[in-house]
């Protein structure tokens, strides 16, 4: 009697049935090709014959939830109602395999300001994703084959940020094979231990999103904004994340000017004082009589949470009272004093030239740009809780 053998080999045959069924497909990569080639050997009566058959099951896709990790919430200073914060989401697969998500962003909630918005750069991104086989090093990591030839391995390609077992890293390049296995070779550092089978080789990619402040309510404070990062996969709707709240700070500035004077050649008396340089001034009582030369000094004082830019301080001079004494604080050219709010002291001239300062005569007007950052026709920035000051001196005609 001719006996007939039956025999089974699989060219690469994961043991899928070793788990329940769902977790069986997310321990194994999508994409991965199952290949089963079943050989009949027999007799014919001349001779020995073999017939073959074989199957190929590609695995699936199991869409899941992206991981979502806000960044550092930002601080800047409020700019008006178009002023932005940047701020950054690192979205982190999940899933046996590549797949793309929608992403979006809401507000949350937000103080003294109307109308903010939260908008990301972009609207969906593609993060791949895989599977370890057998045989990985800490710095060459061993994948199922995707069966397609493109120098990327599920989505993931030279350049690529992955996570493997909690541990971040770049790649370096990709071997590429169509079927069996491919290869990811990492850049150093090398993992800290070479991960078994079945561990997920997960893309990572930051999303950015643009916060915009809206219309301030009250100057001088604070404006918040908290918002959120949605990401949810476009081939499965309900694998989806939405990120805890991110909470930016605008700071804003509120300045006041004040303004003092002195009787230089017979010092009085008067209210409000304000005392620098060992000097006191006062916003009223303070007489003169012709010739007596008066010193003002003007206070840019900011009393907000964040900077004040753009400082100028002008002030029209009553001169058919007074004259502007030039030179008065030295030599020729040093009419004007400025002091700033880390207490450096600058003398301009009332010319209009290079320096800070200038004087026109025919409305008056003295101009001075000051704050970090001024020049002679753009005004700086005042830190907030500081003050800078502006001295000149006239005589009274």
């Amino acid at each position: 009697m001719n006996r007939t053998l039956l025999t089974v080999t699989g060219l690469f045959l994961l043991t899928i049935l070793a788990f329940p069924t769902g977790r069986a497909f997310a321990n194994t990569a999508a994409n991965t090709q199952i290949f089963n080639n079943a050989t009949l050997s027999y007799n014919d009566g001349t001779g020995v014959k073999t017939s073959n058959a074989s199957v190929t099951v590609i695995v699936a896709l199991v869409p899941s939830s992206p991981v979502i990790v806000p960044g550092s919430p930002p601080t800047v200073s409020y700019n008006g109602p178009a002023t932005t914060a940047t701020n950054s989401f690192v979205v982190t697969a999940t899933a046996n395999g590549p797949d793309t998500y929608n992403v979006s962003s809401a507000v949350t909630g937000s103080t003294n300001t109307s109308g903010a918005t939260a908008v990301p750069t972009v609207s969906s991104i593609p993060l791949g994703a895989s599977i370890t086989a057998a045989g990985s090093t800490t710095s060459s990591i061993i994948v199922p084959a995707d069966g397609v030839s493109d120098a990327k391995v599920n989505g993931i390609a030279a350049g690529s940020t992955v996570v493997i077992g909690g541990e971040v890293r770049t790649v370096a390049s990709i071997i590429d094979n169509v079927s069996g296995t491919s290869t990811i070779n990492l850049n150093a550092p090398p993992l800290s231990s070479a991960p078994g089978a079945g561990v997920v080789v997960a893309e990572q990619k930051t999303v950015t999103v643009t916060v915009t402040a809206g219309t301030i309510t009250t100057s001088g404070t604070n404006i918040t904004v908290s918002k959120n990062l949605t990401a949810t996969s476009i081939t499965l709707g309900s694998a989806t994340t939405t990120s805890s709240a991110m909470t930016d700070t605008f700071t804003s500035g509120v300045a006041n000017l004040t303004k003092f004077v002195r009787n230089v050649t017979v010092p009085v008396t008067g209210t409000n004082l304000f005392t620098y340089n060992s000097n006191n001034y006062y916003q009223s009582g303070v007489t003169a009589k012709p010739g007596d030369i008066l010193e003002y000094i003007l206070v840019a004082s900011n009393g907000g949470s964040g900077q004040v830019t753009a400082s100028v301080v002008t002030d029209v001079l009553p001169t058919a009272y007074v004259t502007l004494k030039l030179a008065a604080y030295g030599a020729s050219g040093q009419d004007i004093k400025y002091v700033s709010d880390a207490n450096v002291v600058s003398l301009y001239s009332a010319a209009s030239d290079a320096d800070q300062a200038n004087y026109n005569g025919g409305s008056s007007t003295l101009s001075v740009y000051i704050g970090t950052g001024a020049t002679n026709s753009v005004g700086g920035a005042i830190p907030a809780g500081k003050s800078e000051f502006v001295l000149y001196q006239v005589t009274i005609n």
